[in-house]
């Protein structure tokens, strides 16, 4: 598959690692963590709920349909951020794009 999966940091506050607007996690057409192109350091907790994010653009790539037009495209770090008594929080947002050579 010659697309590349982007979850973008959309909003941050008190992040624990310290991801901030802005900041992007890559992966390639099929799912997987392109290392090289990433952050150095990325919170286990913050890609918990991308998976079924990057499974549901598969799926509609898959049929031929656009995943950047699916309605539910973010998601974020199931902890509940400062104001609920928790470290922090961010927002993710996914798209699809076509693949840059790697």
């Amino acid at each position: 598959m010659s697309k590349t999966i982007v979850a973008e940091v959309v909003e941050a506050s008190g992040c624990n690692s310290g991801h901030k607007a802005g900041d992007k996690f890559i992966f390639d057409g099929a799912g997987n963590l392109i290392t090289k192109l990433n952050p150095k350091k990325i919170c286990c907790f913050a890609l918990c709920n991308v998976p079924g994010l990057i499974f549901a653009a598969n799926e509609l790539l898959y049929a031929g349909i656009d995943p950047n037009k699916m309605r539910f495209r973010r998601t974020g770090c199931f902890d509940t951020g400062v104001k609920c008594g928790g470290w922090g929080h961010i927002v993710m947002e996914i798209r699809v794009e076509d693949r840059k050579n790697v």
